[in-house]
């Protein structure tokens, strides 16, 4: 996988839901926005439109990375033709970072873009799941409680697959996955008084369950991607990733965690340092070994 860097922006027509994306030479990753997810299928965004989200993704990579991206709104949420669409980007794009899409969806797209042998597909859903689970590592802090130490609830986990075992990575030391239909056999409330923080993924929780101790994703999942896209994306593409794992997802939350002020879960949108920290951090989990050894 080829990464090519670029300081000016393309001044050229982007690409066209079902056209032909623009010839743009050193074009290094791609914004894919699925359109459909904001009629329900993957959560509605009540605060901006999908495609500002992906001018606003774009213009962060832009920004913070040597990268030069392509915008690609799409209006078909199938998942069949976002793979082919990603797929024929090869092998000028490196990294697709696809925004809209539900948990099920996201897993399959990605699956079907590597038999392919397109780019490496990057979701909003996995810069998700660095934040929250930066967030839970902050509310135990807030609490006293240090991670190996911290005990969570996650309600129901397949929202975010990969949420629990980055958890495990960052040093969480229990885990306890719960659906509804363990709420009459453990009530929430009850189950909480055995743990430190509940990440609500069901929205499941009253507020009286833990109070002060409960993580839930924002209504526009963009507030928590604009915080780990620019410094995910560019340490994937600097060092040829191949796909995006749990240890990649508990660095880049390490270093959102590490950036945040007293006081707060996550840093400020314009944190300049955040970026650089997770290029960092994820950086040290992709290097081979040889250099791992010279970075602690």
């Amino acid at each position: 996988m080829d990464c090519v860097a670029g300081t000016d922006d393309e001044h050229q027509p982007d690409g066209l839901a079902g056209g032909v994306e623009p010839r743009i030479p050193g074009i290094a990753a791609a914004v894919v926005t699925v359109g459909h997810a904001a009629s329900g299928r993957a959560g509605a965004r009540p605060h901006q439109s999908p495609w500002a989200a992906m001018e606003s993704y774009t213009s962060l990579i832009r920004r913070h990375t040597p990268l030069r991206a392509l915008r690609l709104p799409m209006t078909t949420g199938d998942p069949a033709a976002v793979a082919a669409r990603i797929g024929a980007l090869a092998p000028r794009v490196a990294v697709a970072f696809v925004t809209g899409l539900n948990a099920e969806d996201s897993s399959r797209i990605k699956g079907e873009v590597a038999a392919r042998g397109g780019p490496l597909v990057l979701t909003e859903l996995d810069t998700a799941t660095a934040a929250l689970a930066a967030t839970t590592i902050s509310t135990l802090r807030r609490r006293g409680i240090a991670p190996r130490s911290g005990r969570v609830v996650v309600t129901r986990p397949e929202a975010a697959p990969l949420l629990g075992a980055t958890l495990v990575r960052c040093g969480i030391g229990q885990v306890t996955n719960w659906r509804t239909g363990d709420a009459q056999a453990f009530p929430l409330r009850r189950l909480m008084e055995g743990h430190d923080a509940l990440i609500d993924l069901a929205g499941a929780a009253a507020d009286t369950d833990a109070p002060g101790r409960t993580v839930r994703p924002p209504a526009d999942p963009h507030e928590l991607g604009r915080l780990v896209l620019p410094g995910l994306i560019g340490a994937l593409c600097g060092h040829d990733a191949s796909g995006v794992s749990a240890e990649v997802l508990a660095a880049a939350a390490r270093a959102l965690a590490l950036t945040t002020p007293p006081g707060q879960v996550l840093p400020g949108p314009d944190d300049g340092l955040v970026p650089r920290a997770i290029a960092r951090e994820v950086g040290r989990v992709l290097a081979p070994p040889a250099d791992r050894s010279r970075h602690p």
